[in-house]
């Protein structure tokens, strides 16, 4: 449980803050990270904060202020994203919250498990800097969940398989987000260059694209492959094209 950190992006209720602080106690999780929160919340963390962080203050006073989500995940080799309402296209494989606690459980890296605002979650730009995309089933009368409530459930799940996890898979260390958000990025300028999709369709075309690469689990010697594979494409058709001429 020492390798998984909580991630809340622009957390609104002071409250919820303080619940969810709890609820990694309550499961073995110490890390928080909390990304762009109003003033009403913090820091320093409002008193409201503390009146539901029972036993969990150590939780608070630790828990890390970051300006960016992706200042948050900061080393994270794999994100787990969660989100409570449909997309039409999702950056990434999307699994329960028993699957997502065996995937982290089998995981030999640092994880980084994000929540979104309580009123609309995470945005589409978020999505996409995770992995993974982890859900709660719920009765279609009442789907959305308070955000502390949220986490009481993925951190139970993981509480449950906490020493079954298996060994590094063979293949090499996984890759840091920021490896493989630079890989992206490449990835992104490669594909208009060649004309494999336009500035209209690129947002989805991007979208297909990580959500293909993330199920490949990628190992950081893996994504420098591949950049380098885009990079030396780039030369050989500058080279062909002076030839050419």
């Amino acid at each position: 449980m020492e390798r998984v950190r909580i991630v809340l992006v622009e957390p609104q209720e002071p409250m919820n803050l303080g619940a969810v602080a709890r609820a990694m106690r309550n499961f073995g999780l110490s890390r928080l990270y909390v990304v762009n929160p109003p003033p009403r919340v913090g820091p320093p963390w409002a008193k409201e904060a503390y009146w539901l962080a029972v036993h969990a203050e150590e939780v608070l006073e630790k828990a890390q202020v970051a300006g960016s989500l992706l200042e948050a995940l900061r080393g994270a080799q794999l994100v787990v994203a969660t989100t409570g309402r449909p997309r039409e296209v999702y950056p990434a494989p999307v699994a329960p919250a028993w699957e997502v606690a065996d995937r982290v459980a089998a995981f030999p890296g640092e994880v980084a498990l994000v929540f979104g605002r309580e009123t609309f979650g995470l945005t589409n730009e978020e999505l996409e800097l995770a992995h993974l995309i982890g859900y709660i089933p719920t009765a279609p009368e009442q789907p959305s969940l308070n955000l502390a409530q949220a986490v009481v459930v993925f951190a139970y799940e993981l509480f449950k398989r906490q020493g079954k996890g298996v060994g590094l898979k063979e293949g090499g260390e996984p890759a840091p987000v920021e490896a493989l958000e630079a890989f992206f990025q490449d990835l992104g300028r490669y594909i208009l260059e060649i004309g494999f999709t336009d500035e209209r369709r690129f947002p989805y075309a991007m979208r297909r694209l990580r959500r293909i690469f993330h199920k490949a689990g990628l190992t950081l010697g893996e994504v420098q492959m591949l950049r380098g594979l885009l990079h030396q494409s780039r030369f050989a058709q500058r080279r062909k094209d002076v030839d050419g001429a």
